[in-house]
């Protein structure tokens, strides 16, 4: 039962992150800047998370939830597949 209370709190996480970015247009192209910036960075995954929380209108916790964690991963995974395109 908690296991699934968890899955559905990750769920909603993303689902508010996605209506920020389907309210907000320039939000996805923020936050694609902010990948690239600093994906070849030692320490990418909490430089992305700082300036995503810092420079947008997603706020992500010091202390990361599994949503975040997911969101970043799959920032970094976009920008690193759009790499790959060139």
């Amino acid at each position: 039962m908690a296991n699934e209370l968890n899955k559905q709190r990750v769920i909603d996480e993303f689902l508010r992150c996605f209506r920020k970015m389907l309210m907000d247009p320039e939000l996805a192209g923020e936050l694609t800047r902010i990948a690239k910036e600093n994906i070849n960075e030692p320490n990418a995954y909490e430089r992305i998370a700082e300036e995503v929380s810092s420079q947008t209108t997603l706020k992500i916790q010091e202390d990361h939830t599994d949503a975040d964690r997911m969101f970043i991963k799959l920032l970094m995974d976009v920008v690193k597949g759009d790499s790959q395109l060139y």
